[in-house]
C-alpha cells in the first residue's frame, strides 16, 4: 500500500482547516434570522391563515365544553381591551354565538344595549344586527346578546330617516323586531321598552322626508305597537304566525365545572371602580 507523502497529508488537512474556516466565516456572517417586529407580525398572520379553521372553531364554534372554554377567555380578554373601531366586529362575532357563559364574560359589567353606542353605525353592523334577529326565534336569543343587537338599530335609527339613508329599513325587519315584544309583560320590562321605542322612532318615518314606501314602513311600525298595546288585539294581528313561535331554550353548550366555578367565584369577588379585584382579608 502506497502511503501519500508526508507534505501531501500536511497539503490536504490545510485544505480542510481552510475549508472549514471559510464554511464557519459564512455562518457567522449569514446567520439564522431571528423572528422579531415587522417580520414575526407576517409569521404569526401567516399562522392564522394556514390555521383559521382551527381557530374559527377554538373561538366560535361552541359546540364542546373546550370550545367553550376558549371563546369564553377571549371574550374575558377582550373585555378587558374594551370595544374600538377596530375589534368591534370581534364583539358581535362573540356575541353571535349566543353562549351564555360566553356572552357574560363579553359583556361583564356593561350595558348590553350600550355595547356598540361608541360605534358609528354602517349597513354592514346593521345587516348583522337583524341577520342575529332573522336567525333565531323568540326565547331562543340569550337576552343580554338580544339587547346588544337591539342597541345597534336603536341607535341606527335614533333619527328614522338618517338611518334609512344609511340602510333602508323593511316590512321583514320591523316584525323581526316586533316578534321579541312580551305581551304579557308590562311596557316597563326592559326589553319591550327598548323594542317599542325603535318602533315608536320607526313610526316616525318619512315625518320630515315623505315618501311612498316610508308610509307603508311607518303604518307597519304603528301596528305592532297597536298590537302589542290593544288588549283586544294580539301580535300575531301585525306579525305572521310563524315568526311568533316561540322555541324552547336552546343555549348552548356550558363549560366543565371547574371553570363554571371559577367563573361564579370572579363574579361574586368585588371590584374597585376600575374593575380590578380588591384584595380580600383571609
Amino acid at each position: 500500500m502506497m502511503i501519500p507523502p508526508l507534505s501531501e497529508g500536511c497539503s490536504q488537512a490545510s485544505l480542510n482547516r481552510e475549508a472549514l474556516c471559510a464554511d464557519t466565516s459564512t455562518i457567522e456572517q449569514h446567520p439564522m434570522p431571528l423572528k422579531s417586529g415587522f417580520s414575526l407580525l407576517e409569521m404569526d398572520k401567516k399562522l392564522i391563515r394556514e390555521h383559521a379553521i382551527q381557530i374559527r372553531d377554538a373561538l366560535f364554534g361552541c359546540t364542546t365544553e373546550v370550545q367553550v372554554e376558549a371563546s369564553a377567555a377571549f371574550a374575558r380578554y377582550l373585555s378587558k381591551v374594551g370595544i374600538n373601531q377596530d375589534n368591534y366586529w370581534l364583539f358581535m362575532r362573540l356575541l353571535m354565538t349566543n353562549n351564555p357563559w360566553v356572552v357574560d364574560e363579553l359583556l361583564h359589567d356593561r350595558e348590553p344595549r350600550l355595547l356598540f353606542s361608541t360605534i358609528l353605525p354602517t349597513k354592514e353592523l346593521i345587516d348583522a344586527a337583524f341577520e342575529a334577529l332573522f336567525s333565531r326565534h323568540p326565547d331562543e336569543i340569550y337576552v343580554p346578546a338580544l339587547l346588544a343587537f337591539l342597541g345597534i338599530i336603536q341607535n341606527a335609527y335614533f333619527d328614522p330617516d338618517d338611518g334609512y339613508r344609511l340602510r333602508r329599513i323593511t316590512i321583514m325587519d320591523i316584525n323581526a323586531l316586533g316578534k321579541f315584544l312580551l305581551k304579557n309583560e308590562g311596557q316597563d320590562h326592559p326589553l319591550n321598552a327598548l323594542i317599542l321605542d325603535i318602533l315608536d322612532r320607526l313610526s316616525q318615518i318619512g315625518r320630515y322626508y315623505p315618501e311612498p314606501d316610508k308610509n307603508i314602513l311607518s303604518q307597519q311600525a304603528f301596528s305592532v305597537r297597536y298590537a302589542y298595546f290593544d288588549k283586544t288585539r294580539d301580535l300575531v294581528d301585525a306579525i305572521p304566525e310563524p315568526l311568533l313561535v316561540r322555541v324552547p331554550d336552546r343555549l348552548g353548550v356550558p363549560p366543565e365545572e371547574d371553570y363554571q366555578e371559577l367563573a361564579k367565584k370572579r363574579k361574586e369577588r368585588r371590584r374597585d371602580a376600575r374593575g380590578r379585584f380588591v384584595k380580600e382579608k383571609p
